[in-house]
């Protein structure tokens, strides 16, 4: 079929020919040709052509200003690939990039249509690269929801997100509100700027309009707790100077395995435990005795312990989260391992006055001229360098069996998450300062 633009192609060169056979001959096949396409509908003039031609030659001369409407026209009378990727490119230009981007993927979608000519068929064939370049420099935003919110609307620059998880381009450079809507809850506003190539993820979290209880702890529930803690005791010096001249400040660390089992107001912990008492020589001597009666003490005892708890619980916030825990506990120490060593001692270089620097004798009058403090008097004449002490049970002062009693004990629980809980706990003891970190799991 013949097109107008044929016959204004050929309307120079009949002008120009001199010859009347040409005249004759040629010039009613074109006029006969020129009136079988205008009496055509939609061959050539088909809606929106005219706007087509002029916004076409506004593009090609750089004003996207004044092209934008005229193509815009031609698109609403017919779509046409060569008219729409023309139009996208002016978008483009324009700083409109997600509109670009959204008639790009239009042409890319569509299928071959009739009334397509060849720069159609080329038109839609770069769409597809132009829209790859495009998606890559366009922003996107999506959002990550906190909690299962009923009747959920996120709308983003007036237009409501279908799925709010999934990305969704915006105009770079460019304040885009945001309203967040959910049955229950209030409704949240904000503002968003973002930079070409800007993939944004934002964190969705609605305030409920009642709110919400908070959830029962597990312990009311009556959960049994198995943990493992630190546990030991800071013994310092001026406990040990109740019962003798002397001592050291002793640090005994332990640990052991608890199961505790709450009920309404109150924890129930049972602890095996292990002690290490450890201790290098220390000048000791009876209250009220000579400086003569000097000896030194150390030990490698170690000793299994078991043990009850009882601490009540106060919550300090509506969760549960963090409680604080007041109580006591009892329990007894066996002394499984180790010795107990006593030797006598006596002031190096004849030095009288500082116990802490007091040498072990090596026996009896040894070193010589040590007679007044490495003697061979009945209670003391075996103790010199090898000499284990008895326990209590055969007149020594080796602990054996032993008592513990802390009270008052102080503790703070933090829980974490809802099965797991840390605890801190300090307190009193027959021996000294408590000491206790340990953690616990529900079961």
């Amino acid at each position: 079929m013949v097109r107008t633009s044929t016959l204004v192609a050929y309307a120079p060169a009949i002008a120009r020919s001199r010859s009347s056979s040409f005249v004759r001959l040629v010039l009613p096949g074109l006029a006969l040709g020129g009136a079988l396409v205008l009496g055509a509908p939609g061959a050539v003039a088909g809606p929106g052509d005219t706007a087509a031609v002029k916004g076409l030659s506004l593009a090609k001369r750089g004003d996207c200003v004044k092209a934008v409407p005229f193509l815009e026209d031609a698109e609403l009378a017919r779509h046409r690939p060569s008219n729409a990727v023309p139009l996208a490119d002016c978008y483009l230009a324009l700083g409109d990039l997600p509109r670009a981007a959204e008639l790009l993927r239009v042409v890319i979608a569509e299928k071959p249509a009739r009334f397509w000519v060849r720069s159609d068929y080329n038109a839609k064939k770069s769409a597809t690269k132009k829209a790859e370049d495009l998606d890559a420099r366009i922003p996107t935003v999506q959002f990550e929801l906190d909690d299962d919110y009923d009747d959920l609307e996120i709308t983003v620059g007036g237009h409501v997100l279908a799925d709010p998880t999934d990305a969704r381009q915006v105009q770079p450079d460019v304040s885009i509100p945001i309203v967040i809507r959910a049955k229950g809850y209030r409704d949240h506003s904000d503002k968003l700027v973002l930079n070409e190539r800007e993939r944004r993820v934002v964190r969705v979290h609605l305030d409920p309009i009642v709110p919400k209880k908070p959830r029962p702890a597990p312990d009311a529930a009556g959960s049994t707790w198995l943990g493992a803690r630190y546990r030991g005791v800071v013994i310092p010096k001026f406990v040990m100077s109740w019962v003798a001249d002397g001592g050291r400040s002793l640090a005994v660390p332990g640990g052991g395995i608890t199961l505790t089992v709450p009920t309404s107001s109150l924890d129930v912990t049972i602890s095996l435990g292990y002690l290490s008492y450890r201790m290098a020589d220390a000048p000791f001597k009876p209250k009220g005795t000579p400086d003569t009666e000097w000896e030194l003490i150390s030990s490698d005892l170690q000793a299994l312990t078991a043990s009850v708890d009882l601490m009540w619980r106060f919550p300090l916030d509506a969760a549960k989260v963090w409680t604080f825990r007041l109580g006591g506990g009892v329990g007894a120490g066996w002394t499984f391992l180790g010795d107990l060593y006593r030797v006598q001692a006596y002031p190096a270089n004849g030095k009288v006055g500082d116990p802490y620097t007091y040498l072990p004798c090596k026996g009896p009058n040894n070193p010589k001229g040590t007679f007044r403090y490495c003697n061979t008097l009945d209670k003391d004449a075996a103790r010199y360098p090898g000499y284990t002490e008895p326990n209590w049970f055969n007149h020594g002062i080796r602990p054996l069996i032993f008592p513990s009693l802390v009270l008052p004990e102080l503790g703070i629980t933090w829980k974490p998450t809802p099965r797991f809980a840390i605890d801190l706990e300090t307190g009193l003891s027959l021996s000294g300062l408590l000491t206790s970190l340990g953690f616990r799991v529900a079961l």
